[in-house]
């Protein structure tokens, strides 16, 4: 250990003596994990991923619905044109693609961000720490708007980074773009583009002139936007648009079949079920701390500000019913502003108080996050996925009439309707935990109840299950049970007694 840290305060003094070389290799770095980690296993279950089929039907000739936006449909149908995709699965891979180049760039862009407050070494580990965390190294591999997210949120705050530094003409288009860019990549950006438009406006002081050029200029790449997505396809509009977003604005205030309100006593879901696992828990501790030296002891307000836009996301998200355990992309943004934190306060406030001690400690954040994101990384391997184990166990023991209640990736027959299972022999549940779960919180609908009844039935006619450590994050290898019907019969909950 001790000769790693030597290494390491080595390092840093080459780091200061070449910034630019040091700033280039390091650059090279971080994008090397970012693609090394997203083409990692990209080929793994195409279905498994509940809304991907969806989107892969957009991009070949269905018009966009514009329950999200249309940034990622854009840019996917881009490259299927580029690369002449004529199947679903190319279509896929196009989609997924935008996913891995998003998070690449978001990456790059962390470290450019990074390095204005932070010295280089640190400003490298912490973004090593971003890039090979699970949240970033496993939604890059999906055909989903939360990578592009990602990036328009890191590319947001570097704009806004360089406008601090200089407020010239291109600063503020530059800004503006990006600002743009988050709600056209997804709706929820646009929290943030106003959080940042906010933030200039108080910190830079601009004047009505360069607020409108912001505006405008943002203004001006959603409309150019949803005027190639119109162009793509025929018979869409404004009013589709509209119909979509009043759509999603309905689920954000309605949530899912769960509803776990904040006050209602099921607090802190998010930080528990999905921020820890998305960094670790021992990069949460390592970087809480390294914040509260840094605003305790250094009043450091840099620290402050991004401290404070984790933790007003977090607690957004908290008073939200969007909490279903396994949706961690909704806390990407959080990952964004807490590592950002947790970087800067190791760099001004550890590192001011001990070099050695800053870099042992950002190393063992490395560490501890990159082995849980190459874990998780690698379970997404079709081979090792806990559905392909299911469907080969079924297979093996020649248990037919099955039906599943999620999406497996394989031609497994599948319904949302739980009253339908009388009609099959077994049951391949993704959804079990969920509705045990469920049934130990309160105000739920009581279909809930009579779900988490069934199953606490069925356990005792439970005939597999298939697990595995660094799995359930996500749609990463996800527990899954067999049932036996047959035997369970009794177990169904009559139609009656569900509405």
């Amino acid at each position: 250990m001790a000769q790693v840290l030597i290494l390491g305060l080595r390092i840093q003094e080459r780091i200061a003596a070449r910034p630019r070389a040091v700033t280039v290799a390091s650059l090279a770095a971080i994008v090397g994990i970012s693609l090394a980690l997203g083409f990692y296993n990209l080929d793994f279950l195409y279905g498994a991923h509940v809304d991907e089929p969806t989107k892969v039907v957009l991009v070949a000739d269905k018009p966009h619905n514009y329950f999200h936006p249309p940034l990622l449909i854009v840019l996917a149908r881009a490259l299927a044109w580029l690369g002449a995709a004529s199947s679903d699965l190319e279509r896929l891979w196009a989609g997924r693609l935008v996913s891995v180049m998003a998070m690449t760039a978001a990456g790059a862009l962390f470290y450019l961000v990074l390095t204005r407050y932070a010295d280089r070494l640190q400003a490298l580990i912490w973004s090593c720490v971003f890039a090979s965390s699970p949240a970033i190294a496993v939604h890059a591999h999906y055909f989903k708007e939360d990578a592009l997210l990602v990036f328009a949120i890191c590319l947001g705050l570097h704009a806004l980074v360089r406008l601090v530094e200089r407020i010239d003409l291109h600063n503020l288009v530059y800004l503006g773009i990006a600002l743009g860019l988050a709600p056209s990549a997804k709706y929820v950006g646009f929290l943030n583009s106003v959080g940042l438009f906010a933030f200039a406006l108080w910190y830079c002081r601009l004047g009505a002139r360069d607020a409108a050029l912001v505006v405008v200029a943002g203004a001006a790449i959603v409309l150019a936007i949803l005027l190639v997505s119109f162009a793509g396809e025929s018979g869409t509009g404004l009013g589709d648009v509209l119909t979509g977003l009043a759509r999603e604005l309905k689920h954000a205030e309605s949530g899912h079949d769960l509803g776990e309100w904040f006050w209602a006593g099921y607090g802190l879901t998010h930080l528990r079920h999905h921020l820890l696992p998305s960094i670790t828990v021992m990069t949460f501790l390592i970087g809480l701390g390294a914040i509260c030296l840094a605003l305790v002891k250094d009043r450091d307000r840099r620290v402050a500000a991004f401290a404070a836009a984790a933790f007003i996301w977090l607690f957004a998200l908290e008073l939200s019913p969007l909490k279903i355990v396994g949706q961690m992309r909704y806390v990407l943004p959080v990952v964004v502003y807490f590592l950002l934190a947790a970087g800067i306060a190791s760099s001004r406030s550890i590192a001011m108080r001990s070099r050695a001690g800053a870099t042992a400690l950002a190393l063992v954040a490395l560490t501890v996050t990159a082995h849980a994101g190459i874990s998780y990384v690698r379970n997404m391997n079709p081979s090792k996925d806990t559905r392909t184990k299911a469907v080969e166990f079924l297979t093996a023991n020649g248990m037919t009439n099955v039906v599943s209640d999620y999406p497996t990736g394989y031609p497994v027959p599948q319904t949302w309707d739980y009253e339908a299972l009388a009609s099959y022999d077994y049951l391949l549940s993704l959804r079990f935990e969920r509705y045990l779960r469920g049934g130990e919180l309160r105000a739920q609908n009581s279909q809930v109840y009579a779900l988490a009844s069934m199953f606490h039935c069925l356990d005792g006619y439970a005939v597999a299950t298939f697990s595995r450590l660094y799995g359930d994050y996500g749609f990463v290898a996800p527990t899954v049970r067999i049932y036996d019907l047959k035997r369970g019969a009794s177990c169904i909950p009559p139609a009656k007694s569900r509405p």
